[in-house]
């Protein structure tokens, strides 16, 4: 029967000099042990990969790796009423890092997709909070790496508190106040650190991503009347999409004529030009973070042919396609 791990730490308290404390977010499950590069710590995962127990850091520093395998082997057998296997101990192998990266290649699957994570915080620059939630759910689990080696929730809170200074960054590009931006930051980063299960912490993160949109979203409606703002974000959600006046005014419930003649006071800009300005946008950004082809590209974005394509670009950035693709 096993032990309860509450029960093996306070028994390795009182008969060994070194710290022993259990971790219930540490994922090391698929081995016995393992000891850190340091040799100064041990872990043992508990049962149903509810946890691991630590062993150290060892105050003394006569403290050797043999004598910290032993201590190990008494707490594993307390837990366990088994004996430890030394012969199957894990050490970290410098080549791992690039044999995942292998891996994941082959299962068409990268580490921190560069353009899965621009059109994230590109949603929240927009303030399309909505859109925001569709994007992530097509932002795999798997790729946004590891922070911190031995600790399963620091690197949680570390991915985190990353994203939260990317969606402060993106806020303030978006028209958010930046004092009120950093004032966020900080208050999320607070909350960031006093989590204590995974789960709780990838709940936040997405709190904090949808509200940096919806304080943009506020800031920019508050510009434009309601018909316009729905327009707005109609287009930036259906942007690979056929768009027309008579389908936007369909759309809203509006004449066309009455629909352009507003847009453009309010906008400042004919609806045709802001479509086609959004559009060379996106452009940009699968020129810069994909492999797609020029043809490909102005076929997603509904562009005529790829010469008037490359005309409508150069206008708009005074470069052509391929030398934007070159220079970034």
């Amino acid at each position: 029967m096993q032990n309860e791990w509450s029960t093996v730490t306070r028994l390795l308290h009182q008969t060994f000099s070194i710290p022993v404390s259990c971790h219930k977010d540490a994922e090391i499950s698929h081995i016995q042990y393992m000891i850190t590069a340091e040799e100064h710590t041990l872990w043992i995962p508990l049962a149903d990969n509810s946890g691991a127990l630590q062993l150290g850091p060892a105050p003394v520093t006569d403290l050797t790796k043999e004598k910290l395998i032993d201590i190990g082997s008494v707490a594993y057998y307390m837990l366990y009423q088994r004996e430890l296997d030394t012969a199957v101990e894990h050490i970290p192998d410098l080549d791992e890092p690039l044999v995942t990266a292998a891996e994941n290649r082959q299962n068409i699957s990268y580490h921190h997709h560069p353009y899965l994570e621009e059109k994230v915080f590109d949603c929240i620059r927009a303030g399309k909070p909505a859109l925001l939630q569709e994007q992530l759910k097509h932002f795999p689990a798997e790729l946004s790496g590891t922070l911190a080696q031995q600790d399963a929730l620091r690197s949680r809170k570390n991915l985190v508190i990353t994203a939260i200074t990317l969606a402060t960054r993106a806020a303030i590009a978006g028209g958010l106040a930046p004092e009120l931006a950093y004032t966020m930051s900080d208050v999320y980063i607070q909350q960031t650190e006093k989590k204590t299960q995974a789960a709780a912490l990838i709940r936040l993160q997405t709190e904090v991503l949808g509200t940096f949109a919806e304080k943009v979203r506020e800031i920019k409606a508050g510009t434009y009347s309601r018909k316009i703002t729905h327009c707005i974000h109609y287009i930036y959600q259906h942007l690979y999409e056929v768009l027309t006046l008579q389908q936007l005014a369909d759309m809203l419930h509006m004449n066309p004529s009455y629909l352009s003649a507003r847009f453009k006071r309010e906008v400042g800009t004919p609806i045709r030009a802001y479509i086609q300005q959004l559009r060379i946008d996106e452009a940009k950004l699968l020129l810069r973070l994909t492999d797609h082809t020029l043809l490909h590209i102005c076929t997603l974005l509904h562009f005529h042919d790829q010469s008037y394509f490359t005309k409508v670009f150069k206008k708009h950035t005074t470069l052509t396609p391929r030398q934007y693709r070159e220079q970034t």
